[in-house]
């Protein structure tokens, strides 16, 4: 599966209220296990389907549309928010993340409206290629252009009319998952590419690649594996005058609890 879409609308259609949407999962709280708000208790919304194809994606039952046909519940914005709120309103975890898939090729509005009235905060996670207008109603933006390690082909412009669209949202973060020393170039060139990320480097985060992104068994050997590669990507930025100005993350949720889907 390839996208087709370029150059890519700035933000979707308004869709109708009746409009139906996927949504493949619904768990929480648990903890944010990468990006601006790492260990931050949260719920996830996950959206399916998405505009990429990332060949190490590690949510593929969200994206590939034979997966999502089989996994999803087709809902509106208000059958997921008063789903959502009927059974995992607690008054103590104040966080939603809208993951996917890529919950931008959605509609997502009225529902964040609604979830921000009732004094929730929404983080999304994204790749870069549509900056629907709600995404201004919602507390962080994380944009994780996709380096060559992901398996999906860069488009410059595509993140370039991103970028130029939603930076000056106040919770604008960019993320880059690295797995090697093709990734680190890729971010380095990104880094250089936008000197807006020169002036903020605290919004500006390099995230540990899983390589076995779909490996359900023997969590606690992915754990060591990830440990390892990421002390052997440490000394990499360590050494790097410009990365090593930049947070390097792992995502903690994968070394917690391995591929398990719903934590």
């Amino acid at each position: 599966m390839k996208h087709e879409m370029q150059p890519r609308p700035e933000r979707p259609q308004r869709q109708s209220k009746n409009k139906k949407i996927p949504l493949v999962e619904v768990f929480g709280p648990t903890v944010q296990g990468e990006g601006a708000v790492i260990g931050q208790l949260t719920y996830f919304l996950r959206f399916g389907l998405c505009d990429y194809a990332c060949t190490m994606c590690d949510s593929m039952h969200a994206v590939d549309p034979a997966e999502v046909k089989k996994n999803a519940t087709w809902l509106t914005q208000e059958q997921i928010y008063q789903a959502f709120t009927l059974q995992n309103d607690s008054p103590n975890v104040r966080w939603i993340t809208y993951s996917g898939g890529n919950p931008c090729i959605h509609d997502l509005s009225e529902l964040t409206i609604a979830l921000r009235s009732r004094g929730y905060k929404i983080a999304v996670e994204t790749q870069g290629t549509f900056a629907p207008q709600w995404l201004w109603k919602t507390n962080i933006v994380t944009v994780s252009p996709k380096g060559p390690g992901m398996g999906e082909k860069f488009e410059h412009n595509v993140f370039r009319k991103f970028f130029d669209v939603t930076h000056q949202h106040p919770g604008f973060n960019v993320k880059i998952v690295v797995f090697g020393e093709e990734d680190l170039e890729f971010a380095r060139t990104i880094i250089q590419d936008y000197p807006w990320i020169q002036y903020n480097p605290d919004k500006f985060f390099l995230s540990q690649g899983n390589p076995y992104p779909q490996k359900q068994d023997k969590p606690e050997e992915l754990t060591i594996t990830l440990r390892n590669k990421y002390l052997k990507l440490l000394r990499m930025i360590m050494d790097d005058p410009i990365l090593c100005q930049v947070k390097f993350l792992p995502q903690w949720h994968v070394w917690l609890w391995g591929n398990q889907k719903g934590v």
